[in-house]
């Protein structure tokens, strides 16, 4: 990054920043990639966007789109500027019940969006597991679905207009009332039709889930709606800034049917026996996800109501059901499938099990050790149909290489999000890595399904995308880039293979090159992880840490600042290890101050996050090794002692008062110990506490609390006084 790049974007107006600390928060996000961008922007406005944009181009700079950076395949880090609509881009307006529509930001979180349709008694249809903190804007980019696509299908199908920035500079509204973009949209309708015999042939109907790259198919049913060509593009087109989307009635009742299995085989028969009954979802959970709900306080009543101590199983089946409930739950109870089945109407009930299936991803990744579920053949769909035959070959595939694998996911949608258990810190496993991908590429081919079905193609899966789509629908999808991105500074190198990303290109520097610690650990990591780096590895960048309810992460619910979630501090830890900070000191740097400074310690991390990041222990930890290198700061001796503080203080309290007044020194401590001037300090009272509650307790008739002799003999011999046994007293130390 230049000083003139920089400069440029800079007189754009908007919030940008170059900070070393910036680029290291956003160099990942939620997939096992890293790359360090030039810097990141903060568009406040659709001009601002759009000033910001034309300024990136103009010098050279590729643009990449970015939501929550929840992306599981490296979709919203690149190497020139990140564009982030989730910090200012949150406004939701122009609700309209009778048309059942409503306008978003891009930055708007799913959340976020239905608890302010509930009280209309709307929903957003499509609901991503990562709902919390999922915005708008990223979903269209992904085109995502969630478990019940049954029924409300895909985020493209519930999108009636976008406002888009181009590369051009220009800000443009696509949706079929809109005349903007005509020649681009005849042009496309012509390249769609020429290729549509290749389109029956590679994409026969009956996949639920999305064909990845642009919505070639949707477009072709609806030639005058060019938001089915940026729904899925993954912001290689366009920058999405707002968006009108279709909202969908909640639901008048709802009820699960829990089917527990024997085997994973057994659940896959069992969906496509099921499909008849049109669920709402059939989610599938397997016993790897399940047993890292043990020992979770947090998911322990979910344990108890599934009965997994006494009654445990190797698969479990989620059937959800919208209309006539219990005729359909009675249907299912008939047929006598797989071990047991549980009945839940119960709403307390029903989102239990829904936090499991919800917290999947993190779950999975908090396994002990450094070998972890991967997420890189995780989107892969299949006709539901499909789905035995699906499994069967994949676990041909993972047999021979002596590999394990969590299946969980949208079964009803031919989805299973297949996780291989992998240590990427290994060469074997990395050369497994590869011949899993290769293998499951050339599989989702004979069953002529998506390998990215609502989660992109990103760094993953590009180098697929030739056998996937053959030369003639990706021509025809390159041919639209140029249209949209002549320039290619969108999103580049993402969905068409120019040899910049590769599935093992990239990987986060943890992996290729084993953080290395400068300390011993003073602390025993004797839950789950049982070290340092395994706690920190813990965090998978999930971003379940990135909302506004709930305990974690207080200060990020403050501030809406990366770096002031788990995640953000998390990385910068990870950074400074790596020796990615300024100074390069992986104890002590501008970055890891503001990670940690700010941390409250109040391990709201450590039960909420499905993965359990203790971050308050990893601070201490880092803390006290620079601490124990360095020395105690003076902020932190003078801080610690505040007995002694306390017991100056009371002796003199009218003049330590007219101190801690005095201007001049709450300057002096503000430079010197970080002690703002602008907040008010606790004032010394004219009597101790201890003796004002003795008084009291004397005036009304009790023995005298504190006497001369009582302060002149040790407090380990003194005998218990009055008022400590007062119910107040008991929790009062007093002051020797």
């Amino acid at each position: 990054m230049t000083s003139a790049q920089e400069r440029k974007i800079k007189q754009t107006g908007c919030d940008a920043r170059f900070d070393n600390l910036t680029r290291q928060l956003y160099a990942t996000d939620a997939s096992i990639y890293q790359i360090e961008p030039a810097g990141i922007a903060f568009p406040k406005s659709a001009q601002q966007a759009n000033a910001v944009i034309h300024a990136a181009a103009e010098v050279g700079l590729s643009i990449t789109p970015r939501g929550a950076g929840t992306s599981l395949v490296g979709n919203a880090i690149g190497e020139g500027l990140i564009v982030d609509f989730s910090r200012y881009n949150r406004q939701i307006t122009d609700l309209d019940l009778e048309k059942g529509s409503v306008r978003v930001g891009a930055g708007v979180v799913l959340d976020q969006l239905n608890e302010f349709l509930r009280p209309h008694g709307f929903c957003f249809g499509p609901d991503v597991a990562t709902s919390s903190r999922a915005t708008l804007g990223g979903m269209i980019a992904n085109n995502s679905s969630g478990a019940r696509c049954p029924i409300y299908g895909t985020t493209a199908d519930h999108v009636i207009s976008l406002e888009i920035v181009m590369a051009s500079g220009r800000i443009e509204k696509i949706g079929p009332t809109h005349e903007s973009l005509h020649a681009e949209r005849a042009k496309i309708e012509d390249l769609i039709r020429e290729a549509t015999a290749e389109m029956a042939e590679r994409w026969p109907p009956g996949l639920i889930k999305r064909w990845p790259g642009y919505g070639i198919e949707r477009f072709l049913r609806a030639p005058n709606d060019l938001t089915n060509i940026l729904a899925g593009s993954e912001g290689t087109l366009a920058a999405i800034f707002s968006a009108e989307l279709k909202i969908s009635p909640l639901p008048c009742e709802k009820g699960l049917g829990l089917i527990f299995f024997a085997s994973v085989g057994e659940a896959m028969q069992a969906t496509v026996e099921l499909l008849d009954l049109k669920p709402a979802a059939i989610e599938h959970i397997d016993r790897p996800l399940l047993d890292q709900t043990k020992g979770q306080l947090h998911f322990q009543a979910a344990r108890d109501l599934l009965e997994l101590e006494t009654q445990p199983c190797a698969a479990i089946l989620i059937v959800e059901f919208y209309d006539d409930v219990a005729e359909r739950l009675s249907t299912l109870e008939s047929r006598n499938i797989g071990l047991r089945v549980k009945i839940l109407t119960d709403p307390a009930q029903m989102n239990l099990v829904w936090s499991v299936r919800k917290s999947g991803l993190s779950l999975l990744t908090g396994c002990i050790g450094p070998a972890k579920p991967v997420a890189f053949i995780e989107d892969a769909a299949v006709r539901p149909a499909q789905l035995p035959e699906y499994v069967h070959g994949l676990q041909s595939i993972m047999k021979p290489l002596g590999l394990e694998a969590s299946y969980y996911g949208h079964a009803a949608s031919g989805l299973l999000h297949v996780r291989p258990v992998l240590d990427l810190h290994s060469a074997a496993d990395l050369k497994k890595f590869r011949q899993v991908a290769d293998q499951t590429s050339a599989l989702v081919q004979q069953f002529k399904g998506s390998l990215s079905a609502e989660h992109g193609v990103g760094i993953a899966r590009t180098e697929y995308m030739r056998d996937q789509l053959g030369d003639e629908l990706l021509g025809v999808l390159r041919e639209i880039k140029r249209m949209f991105d002549p320039k290619n500074i969108f999103n580049p190198g993402k969905i068409f293979d120019d040899g910049r990303h590769k599935i093992d290109n990239h990987l986060r520097e943890n992996f290729t090159r084993p953080l290395d610690l400068p300390f011993q650990p003073a602390s025993a990591f004797a839950f789950k992880d049982r070290s340092f780096i395994g706690n920190l590895e813990q965090c998978n960048g999930c971003g379940g840490c990135l909302k506004h309810a709930g305990i974690m992460c207080p200060t990020f619910m403050a501030t809406g600042e990366e770096v002031m979630s788990t995640r953000g501090r998390a990385n910068i830890i990870r950074a400074a290890l790596e020796l990615r900070v300024n100074g390069h000191d992986p104890l002590k740097s501008e970055e890891l101050d503001a990670a940690l400074s700010n941390c409250l310690s109040c391990k709201g991390c450590t039960p909420e996050c499905p993965s359990n990041v203790n971050l308050a222990l990893l601070k201490a930890e880092m803390l006290y090794a620079r601490w124990r290198r360095d020395g105690l700061p003076l902020r932190e001796r003078v801080l610690s002692n505040v007995d002694l503080l306390g017991k100056i203080g009371c002796t003199m309290p009218a003049l330590a008062n007219a101190i801690l007044d005095f201007k001049p020194l709450r300057l002096s401590l503000e430079e010197i110990i970080g002690i703002s001037a602008r907040r008010s300090l606790p004032r010394y009272a004219k009597e101790r506490f201890d003796r004002w509650f003795a008084k009291r307790l004397g005036s009304a008739g009790a023995s005298p609390a504190v006497s001369r002799a009582s302060r002149d003999t040790p407090s380990s011999a003194r005998a218990p006084q009055p008022w400590q046994s007062h119910p107040v007293g008991r929790h009062i130390r007093a002051l020797p």
